[in-house]
């Protein structure tokens, strides 16, 4: 880990620790998998993810996976909406593998597909977004999903509130198709 990763991991804990409301940003993939992890470590019953597929850079990243493990360990839900699975990439993830094993113990993890792609409502540009949300109070809202670059808040109760709203109308969407990663990874007959 760099200088300037462990500064960065420091400072959005100390955030955490403190509930401060502060907006902040990252600009870059290992900013990311510092701030999802830190979600992961102070949510405490259901974290949302929107994401394009979750299997390579952020979602592949062994922090990130070790600290999605932790928050299922501690009994926490986990509910993903993807727009753009693939099923070749997911097969050899260890993101994948680890979600379908704890699915396969009975906790709660579920993993959908959709063909929505949002974008902030204020962006003329309509270019979409990425985001995570822990217990209605964190968040990390991707602007740029090329670059990582994203708003972040440890303590935004009414912006991952509203976040909330939106995510979950997509996620119990008809048309928001739950993927079988247990019989992907042949826990299921």
């Amino acid at each position: 880990m760099t200088e300037e990763i462990a500064k960065y991991k420091a400072f959005v804990k100390q955030l955490s620790d403190s509930n401060d409301d502060r907006v902040f940003l990252n600009s870059s993939p290992e900013h990311a998998v510092v701030v999802t992890a830190q979600i992961f470590r102070q949510s405490t019953h259901i974290v949302r993810i929107f994401a394009k597929n979750l299997c390579r850079t952020i979602g592949n990243d062994p922090e990130y996976i070790a600290a999605l493990s932790d928050f299922i360990e501690r009994g926490g839900e986990v509910r993903i909406l993807l727009n753009g699975y693939e099923e070749e990439c997911a097969r050899v993830s260890n993101l994948y593998k680890r979600l379908a094993y704890y699915k396969h113990l009975g906790r709660a993890i579920t993993v959908k597909t959709t063909t929505v792609f949002p974008y902030l409502t204020d962006d003329e540009d309509q270019k979409e977004i990425h985001f995570t949300i822990g217990d209605d109070k964190a968040y990390r809202i991707e602007t740029n999903i090329e670059s990582r670059t994203a708003e972040c808040c440890m303590n935004g109760p009414e912006v991952s509130n509203m976040t909330v709203e939106f995510y979950d109308k997509m996620f119990n969407d008809e048309n928001a198709v739950e993927v079988d990663i247990l019989r992907m990874f042949g826990y299921a007959g």
